[in-house]
């Protein structure tokens, strides 16, 4: 199985912040066992630098969840990631769904009035 399973994203009406999600196999044949998969965000606006093998272009790769250590799932075909409030989730077949989002660093002031509610 050569594809991915695709969900585009991006912040409103705000030009260029749209996002190509893919979830796809790595290296097995999905059609025919359970293999490992990956989760690639890709740039919806600009293109990459280097062409595919047969000359066409190439969508810039943003992030994969390789970069995560020790991050493994098991890919779910036929399964889109879905995007809910900011995050994406990939259903697996290892009986989860994984939940990617942004990290954010620390609120270094006080907290919220609220915060301990």
């Amino acid at each position: 199985m050569p594809g991915g399973i695709l969900a585009v994203t991006s912040n409103g009406k705000n030009p260029n912040t749209g996002s190509v999600w893919a979830t796809a196999p790595v290296a097995a044949e999905a059609s025919k066992c359970v293999g490992e998969g990956i989760l690639r965000a890709y740039d919806a606006s600009k293109l990459g630098h280097t062409n595919n093998a047969d000359g066409s272009p190439r969508l810039r790769l943003l992030w994969d969840s390789k970069h995560i250590p020790g991050n493994h799932f098991s890919f779910s075909k036929f399964c889109p990631p879905v995007v809910v409030d900011g995050k994406i989730l990939v259903p697996t077949y290892d009986g989860r769904v994984d939940i990617y989002g942004l990290v954010v660093a620390p609120h270094d002031g006080p907290l919220p009035t609220n915060a301990n509610m």
